[in-house]
């Protein structure tokens, strides 16, 4: 991973600046109007796009949010797997429980089990705490 900031701080700064106003209209639930912002975020980062340090795994996340909270579970889980692909680490498990939630909106439970699956055996409960309980729920009863 590259870090933006040492090669163009302001670059950086404006990026940071059109996610941040992306996620506040994000907060208002205007997801077409934060979807706009992430796009220009987006078109702003430098080639290869999807190695930037710490912004481009952000940016992927609220791609993922807006869509997921827009009901377009699709789109979602397109950003997820862009997330799982570009992840900085592997202790990272965000990607799978996104994928999970997003397969399991779309009924496509085996995909979902197996997202959660992973991110369980790293963490156990503990890395569904941030997320709504019927993740877990359906986990922990397909498993048993």
């Amino acid at each position: 991973m590259k870090e933006l900031s040492k090669i163009d701080t302001v670059l950086e700064n404006k990026i940071i600046e059109t996610i941040s106003l992306g996620n506040e209209l994000d907060d208002n639930k205007r997801y077409d109007e934060a979807l706009e912002k992430y796009d220009e975020a987006f078109s702003l980062l430098p080639e290869p796009k999807f190695e930037w340090e710490m912004i481009s795994a952000w940016l992927v996340g609220c791609y993922f949010n807006a869509y997921f909270a827009m009901g377009n579970y699709l789109k979602a889980k397109e950003w997820a797997y862009l997330e799982l692909k570009h992840r900085s680490s592997d202790i990272d498990i965000t990607p799978y429980i996104n994928i999970g939630m997003a397969s399991f909106e779309m009924n496509e439970v085996d995909e979902a089990y197996k997202n959660f699956d992973v991110a369980y055996k790293y963490g156990q409960e503990r890395p569904f705490k941030e997320y709504p309980k019927k993740y877990l729920k359906f986990y922990l009863e397909r498993k048993s």
